[in-house]
């Protein structure tokens, strides 16, 4: 294990403190390798240490530190990839959305699950960025620009960019399929 050196130059003061610091010291502390070689023989600390959990303090004034037990692993290359299937294959299922979506609560969920697979895209595209794959983050980055034009050839169309107009709202209370009624203002 290698030996810390304590020699660095402390200076009296300095911007953050008016308190005054100890004077440098030229030669290393003697007892700095004992401490580090008792310190490598504790069991469990050979690894990087974890931090202490944070303190809460309950409404009865009480002060708890609870763990977190849950370990967060990094992201695998199997899990990009299988994210990478699943979302193309979401994107290529769009196109034969078999739902009624021209207008109402039908064409809300419609813009939901185009909004999935836009936000599937981004995510598999960060995931992609942080492993260093440049395949799935390409393919991940068309899944998003998929999904944007998929809704850009609905919301368009309802904007007045498009040649075609089309409204939000079902003009006739029976225009849209008979489930609709419902939902239809009386």
């Amino acid at each position: 294990m290698p030996v810390r050196d304590y020699t660095a130059v402390i200076t009296l003061t300095n911007a953050w403190s008016c308190m005054p610091k100890p004077s440098p010291r030229l030669e290393p502390d003697p007892m700095a390798r004992v401490v580090d070689r008792l310190l490598a023989q504790l069991p469990g600390l050979q690894a990087a240490a974890e931090p202490a959990p944070a303190p809460i303090r309950s409404s009865a004034g009480d002060i708890r530190t609870i763990a977190n037990t849950r370990r967060s692993e990094p992201p695998s290359v199997i899990g990009l990839w299988a994210r990478v299937i699943l979302g193309i294959s979401l994107g290529i299922m769009m196109t034969a959305w078999p739902y009624f979506r021209e207008c109402g609560l039908p064409l809300v969920g419609y813009l939901c699950a185009v909004s999935v697979v836009v936000i599937t895209g981004g995510w598999i595209a960060v995931t992609a960025w942080k492993l260093r794959n440049s395949g799935a983050h390409i393919l991940a980055l068309l899944l998003l620009f998929w999904g944007l034009v998929l809704g850009a050839d609905e919301l368009l169309s309802r904007t007045g960019y498009a040649a075609v107009s089309a409204s939000w709202q079902c003009g006739e209370p029976g225009a849209g399929p008979s489930w609709m009624r419902w939902f239809a203002p009386s």
